[in-house]
């Protein structure tokens, strides 16, 4: 900044070399400066653009791609606080559980559904992936990518792991950084859009039912009430629109076109759309044979609407595989729709046994062998 480029890089050229110049590239990013620097750059458009831009001139073997910086803030810190009491409350409640007894009450003929819809659901992970992804992708790595994917939530939060994981496959399958990250946006956009409709007509479906026995608590009702008029009153702000306007504009720019060229060709859009249908639909299936594996009964529209909701709220958890919250939320939903709450606790156990714990050890494999084979 107080110099131009080219005499910047001549100077870092002599005092650090080409080498040393390359190395420097990946980190060439605002994120990584300090304050002072960052507000400095900021009146200097254009400045890491061009600096970029001169540094790959000069090494052009370099490596381009930007390493992932994030900074800590503190609603990050608010969050890992959260998510470690929930995980210590979850511990508290496992150690008053006997998990061989839970294993040997169980009904082994529901409990053998519900492993081979886990199953399942890797496949229709893949199909979701392979579907929004115009390039032909092999099936089985794309499954074991899955699986893989299944590990990296052992050390990151719900849906952070695995789209660093399917991000990764694409770019080592093929397809420009720009590529791959747009596809797997537009998997996760089409997902959400899928996982939002579902939990609207399985809530239609249990509502309309005579036999039903959903009667959620009045804490709930209210709640969830206050939080959708909180919603939209911030909404009708015009400076929190404009807020989400900028934050979900450049996502759209990116996913919109890769969306289009996906809709062009009807099958490929029906496989990914029938991945995501087929994901939901299996892991419903999962949660409703550990509640029939020890004896319960509820309708699968409540237990359906049980397990989206809360799978949205696993997902804003920080905590490894949404550990605690998600526990939490199918029991208490579970329980709420007119299950015993030692069956309830039961068949949550089971459940995040079949689809969490037990792919982690195929999916430590997966991620081995994927890598050793260069494609991750």
């Amino acid at each position: 900044m107080l110099t131009d480029v080219e005499r910047a890089v001549s100077t870092g050229r002599t005092v650090l070399g080409i080498a040393g110049l390359a190395r420097a590239l990946p980190a060439l990013q605002p994120v990584a400066m300090s304050s002072v620097t960052r507000k400095a750059v900021r009146k200097r458009k254009g400045l890491m653009v061009s600096l970029r831009d001169r540094l790959a001139e000069i090494g052009p073997g370099a490596n381009t791609e930007s390493i992932q910086f994030e900074r800590i803030r503190p609603r990050t810190l608010i969050m890992i606080v959260v998510g470690t009491v929930a995980g210590y409350v979850l511990l508290s409640q496992l150690a008053n559980v006997d998990l061989i007894g839970l294993l040997r009450t169980a009904n082994w003929a529901w409990v053998l559904v519900g492993l081979v819809l886990s199953v399942l659901t890797f496949v229709a992970a893949a199909w979701s992936l392979s579907g929004f992804v115009p390039e032909k992708l092999p099936l089985h790595r794309t499954i074991l990518a899955q699986l893989a994917g299944s590990f990296a939530t052992l050390v990151s939060p719900p849906t952070i792991g695995s789209i660093a994981i399917n991000v990764r496959f694409l770019q080592k399958a093929g397809l420009h950084p720009a590529l791959a990250g747009a596809s797997v946006g537009v998997a996760q956009v089409m997902a959400f859009v899928a996982h939002i409709l579902l939990l609207f007509g399985f809530g239609i479906a249990a509502g309309t039912q005579s036999d039903h026995t959903f009667d959620p608590p009045q804490w709930a009702i209210i709640g969830v009430v206050a939080v959708a008029i909180v919603a939209i009153a911030l909404i009708a702000i015009p400076a929190v629109r404009r807020l989400i306007l900028k934050r979900v504009r450049p996502t759209l720019k990116e996913v919109v076109p890769r969306l289009i060229t996906v809709v062009q060709r009807p099958m490929k859009l029906l496989e990914g759309i029938g991945g995501i249908l087929l994901l939901n639909a299996a892991f419903i299936g999962v949660l409703y044979a550990c509640v029939m594996a020890f004896g319960g009964s509820m309708s699968i529209a409540v237990v359906a609407v049980v397990y989206l909701a809360g799978a949205t709220l696993g997902q804003a958890a920080p905590t490894p595989g949404g550990l605690g919250a998600v526990e939490a939320a199918l029991s208490a939903g579970l329980t709420a729709g007119g299950l015993d709450a030692g069956i309830a606790v039961s068949a949550v156990l089971l459940f995040r046994l079949v689809t969490f714990w037990l792919p982690t050890l195929p999916g430590y494999w997966a991620f081995n062998w994927l890598t050793k084979k260069g494609a991750l």
